[in-house]
């Protein structure tokens, strides 16, 4: 009989300490939080590109970033840099900025 990851994983899940689990439940919200951050930042990247009527080899070819890299973005899979960014924001006649959160 074939196991499943989910089964094995909570198996062992179920032999850790609560300070453990604890912890483990922190850090799955926050790396739920940032990937919910990325794929907001990439679906905001996406709307700008489209409303400018760009491809994204044509955003590529104006900014100089891959194309792939673009695309990684806008999926919410990819780690941008400030300067990539920026970049970005400049040729869509954006801007990004820091804003409180809202937790």
């Amino acid at each position: 009989m074939a196991r499943q990851f989910s089964d094995l994983a909570a198996r062992t899940k179920a032999a850790w300490s609560d300070e453990a689990q604890r912890v483990y439940e922190i850090a799955a919200a926050e790396f739920a939080a940032e990937m919910g951050e990325q794929a907001a930042l990439g679906a905001a990247l996406a709307e700008a590109r489209r409303s400018r009527e760009l491809t994204q080899p044509a955003l590529s070819a104006i900014t100089g970033i891959q194309q792939a890299e673009i695309s990684r973005i806008e999926r919410g899979v990819g780690n941008p840099t400030a300067a990539t960014l920026t970049r970005l924001a400049n040729a869509l006649g954006r801007r990004f900025a820091l804003v409180p959160a809202e937790r």
